[in-house]
């Protein structure tokens, strides 16, 4: 796990989502914080259907640095489709 607890993140508004995009984001969310409770990648494939390799993915998205504000993205980088990274030619 990285040095970023999401305690330092921000909750994000689930209310502008469609219902199809809350129930990927609350899956994925669902993940993380099992994988933050220490729960064994046969758990979390349980509860949410995730491999232990995508749960990572998220994490590390989580914990990538907003490149305006400089601060974790946390859970809004949960978000389905959502842009982390502008793109640079």
């Amino acid at each position: 796990m990285g040095a970023v607890q999401k305690e330092q993140w921000e909750e994000f508004d689930e209310t502008k989502l469609t219902i199809a995009e809350r129930c990927v984001y609350r899956t994925r969310r669902r993940a993380v914080e099992l994988y933050l409770k220490g729960r064994t990648a046969k758990e979390i494939f349980r509860a949410t259907g995730l491999r232990a390799a995508a749960v990572t993915r998220l994490w590390e998205r989580c914990c990538e640095k907003d490149p305006g504000t400089g601060e974790s993205c946390g859970f809004k980088a949960l978000v389905p489709r959502s842009k982390i990274k502008k793109f640079v030619r």
